[in-house]
C-alpha cells in the first residue's frame, strides 16, 4: 500500500543541495497531502637620523627601504582581505533580501515546495524511491524556514524513501529532523522506530513506540510495537548485568585471593521491586 499521510517506517534524508538522496533503513509510508496510505514494506624599520651624522655606506645599505616584492606581497594580501570583505558583503546582503521576502513571496516559494512534494509522492507511489527523494531535497530547499510543519513532512518522505532503500541510518537522520520541526509528529516517531529496529537499538525504537504511545493512547500498532519490543530489551539488560557481574567476579576474585577470600564471601541479593542488589558478607 502507499502511504502520504498514514503512518509508516522510517527514512532517510537526501543531501538538501538537490543530490542525489542518502540512504539511511521495511515498511515506509510517503505523505500525499491529505490522502492517507500506508506502505508496510555547509616596519619597515626607520634609519638613525642623528642630525649632523653623515651615515656611512654601510649604514646607508642597512637603512635603505625592503625590496619592493615586499610591497606587492602586501599588496596581494590587501587584494585578499578585500576579496573576503567583498565575498561575505555579497553573502549578508543575499541573507537579507531573502529575510526581507514579501509574503506572496514566501508563499509562492511554498507552492513551489508542494509542487515538488506532489511530483515525489507520485515517483514514491511508482517504486521509483531515490527520484522521489530527490524531489522530497528540493521540496526542502524551496520551502521557507517558517514552513515548519511542511518540512516536517518533506523531511519524513525522505525517511519513507530511505526505509524502502534500506538507509536505515539515513531514515533516523531525516526523522528526527522532522520531528525537531515537529516533536508530536506520529508518522516520524513510527518510521523512526522501524528504523532503529532495522538496526537493532531496540532500546531506542522502544523508547519511540512508547512515545507514540503517549501521544497517541489508541494507536494499536503503538501498543503492538512496546509489547513486542519489551521483553527482549529486558532480556538483553538482564544480560548485560550478568555479564557485567561476572567481569566483577573474576576482577574480585584476583584481589581478594591475596587476602586469602573470594567473591563467593560475597552474596547478591536482587530486590524484585527495583531490581536492583544489595551485597552480604559470608564465611
Amino acid at each position: 500500500m502507499t502511504d502520504m499521510d498514514a503512518p509508516g517506517h522510517p527514512a532517510c534524508r537526501a543531501a538538501a543541495d538537490g543530490s542525489a538522496p542518502e540512504v539511511l533503513p521495511s515498511a515506509s509510508v510517503a505523505e500525499h497531502g491529505n490522502d492517507t496510505s500506508q506502505i508496510v514494506a555547509v616596519s619597515h624599520g626607520q634609519g638613525d637620523a642623528t642630525a649632523g651624522i653623515e651615515p656611512s655606506p654601510e649604514l646607508a645599505a642597512a637603512d635603505a627601504p625592503p625590496p619592493a616584492a615586499s610591497s606587492s606581497a602586501g599588496a596581494g594580501q590587501q587584494d585578499q582581505s578585500a576579496a573576503g570583505e567583498a565575498g561575505t558583503d555579497a553573502e549578508a546582503e543575499a541573507k537579507e533580501v531573502k529575510e526581507t521576502e514579501t509574503e506572496e513571496e514566501v508563499a509562492a516559494r511554498l507552492a513551489r515546495a508542494e509542487e515538488f512534494k506532489r511530483e515525489g509522492n507520485e515517483l514514491f507511489g511508482a517504486g521509483q524511491w531515490e527520484a522521489a527523494s530527490v524531489k522530497y531535497n528540493q521540496a526542502l530547499d524551496e520551502a521557507p524556514a517558517s514552513a515548519t510543519k511542511q518540512r516536517a513532512i518533506y523531511f519524513a518522505n525522505l525517511a519513507a524513501c530511505n526505509i524502502k532503500a534500506g538507509q536505515f541510518a539515513a531514515a533516523v537522520q531525516s526523522c528526527s529532523e522532522a520531528l525537531a520541526l515537529d516533536g508530536g509528529y506520529e508518522k516520524a516517531l513510527m518510521r523512526r522506530c522501524e528504523a532503529f529496529e532495522k538496526l537493532d537499538e531496540l532500546d531506542h525504537a522502544l523508547g519511540d513506540a512508547k512515545k507514540l504511545a503517549e501521544l497517541a493512547p489508541g494507536n494499536a500498532w503503538a501498543k503492538a510495537k512496546v509489547a513486542a519490543l519489551q521483553p527482549v530489551v529486558d532480556e538483553r539488560t538482564e544480560k548485560l548485568k550478568t555479564e557485567m557481574l561476572g567481569k566483577l567476579k573474576d576482577l574480585g576474585n584476583t584481589i581478594l585471593g591475596k587476602f586469602g577470600l573470594s567473591t563467593d564471601n560475597f552474596k547478591f541479593d536482587k530486590d524484585p521491586n527495583t531490581g536492583s542488589y544489595s551485597i552480604r558478607f559470608e564465611r
